[in-house]
């Protein structure tokens, strides 16, 4: 980005203890692309005691400081200029805003204003600060940043990875800003947004584009949700030049989120034999991880904890074992619920015993000692 602009003050021209009034207003630096144009914001002022020389037909010249000083424009004869461009306003609006086109890398270097009116007003602004032009053979990529709240949040690092991500938490409505910097305005650059998976770009996703400055700036607003975790967005810039050049650049979102999609399961297929150990298991989806899973019976009201973890084991079963079991898996964000049955039966249960022509069957309590005779 270019870098912010400082009004530099005159130190020099001290004069009875009163400062000079010649003052001028512009960037440090400015990168320009090789083959494209290049803007200088710039604003100045004058000594009030030339106030009355400075008309619209006062000269607004750049020099480039070499040895010896070069005139690279001058606004009398903008078409003799060997940088060719245009000085914006007129010299009485104290504007110097200068675009020079078609900059080539033998342009680098620094440059100084100078402004010369009728009588005596003629002033080299070297003396107060120089610009210096910095051209480059590519474009930089788009910087892709993400707001929460108007607030950028903060990049997290895995210990493990190069890679940067993000962290929000599911709910939160963010903003995913691609920003390039404008080098030419008369040659617009490009943005574009892509995605992985593809359909998060379809779903309830805002975008808006606007031109600053001295950025080009794109926005994707939406809210996060679980599908968006480990979700890449690629922005692409496309600068329009003799050539057309593409850049992009990648952020991989992560969002934190209650468990999701929590099932429990049982080991064994169908019912459980009395006397066989049985698991069950509990499985979510979540991010952190889950932090505790508890098991309960469903019999008791209110539910009691049975024991905690993702697993529960029954080593010796019996009838009284059965029945729905809940698991509860949570994290910081939140819990969610899941159940199964549980069936235990007798190796023998309901078995028709048929002794006599007397239809015989056993009783709950899985022992073949005790009948009820049915005539």
């Amino acid at each position: 980005m270019m870098e912010i602009s400082v009004t530099f003050l005159l130190t020099g021209c001290l004069i009875q203890g009163v400062f000079c009034g010649f003052s001028i207003s512009l960037p440090e630096r400015v990168e320009a692309l090789q083959g494209s144009c290049v803007f200088i914001p710039c604003t100045f002022d004058i000594d009030q005691q030339y106030v009355t020389e400075l008309t619209d037909d006062s000269k607004r010249i750049w020099y480039k400081d070499v040895k010896p000083p070069t005139v690279v424009f001058d606004s009398s004869s903008p078409d003799t200029a060997s940088l060719k461009g245009e000085i914006f306003g007129t010299p009485t609006e104290k504007n110097c805003t200068t675009r020079f086109d078609n900059v080539r890398q033998g342009d680098e270097g620094s440059y100084y204003f100078r402004v010369e009116g009728s009588g005596r007003l003629k002033y080299n602004y070297y003396k107060v600060e120089i610009v210096v032009i910095s051209v480059v053979d590519s474009p930089p990529k788009p910087t892709v940043s993400l707001f929460k709240d108007q607030q950028e949040v903060k990049k997290v690092k895995e210990v493990t990875e190069v890679k940067e991500v993000k962290e929000v938490t599911e709910g939160s409505s963010v903003n995913l800003r691609c920003s390039t910097k404008i080098f030419c305005s008369s040659r617009p650059a490009n943005l574009t947004w892509s995605s992985s998976p593809e359909h998060l770009l379809n779903e309830s996703v805002t975008q808006q584009q606007r031109q600053e400055q001295t950025e080009l700036i794109s926005d994707l607003i939406f809210t996060v949700t679980q599908r968006h975790h480990l979700a890449t967005f690629t922005c692409t810039v496309t600068h329009q030049l003799q050539k057309q050049i593409t850049k992009h650049k990648s952020r991989t979102l992560r969002v934190q989120y209650a468990p999701k999609n929590t099932s429990a399961h049982v080991s064994a297929s169908g019912f459980v034999l009395e006397g066989r150990s049985v698991t069950l298991s509990c499985s979510s989806d979540a991010n952190p991880p889950v932090l505790n899973y508890t098991w309960y019976r469903d019999t008791e009201e209110p539910l009691k904890p049975v024991q905690s973890g993702q697993n529960l084991t029954i080593s010796n079963t019996d009838p009284t074992h059965s029945g729905r079991y809940v698991c509860t898996a949570q994290n910081e964000h939140g819990a969610q619920n899941a159940s199964v049955m549980l069936d235990v039966q007798c190796e023998y249960q309901e078995a028709l015993l048929i002794y006599s022509q007397s239809l015989l069957y056993q009783t709950s309590d899985c022992r073949l000692d005790t009948y009820t005779h049915i005539y």
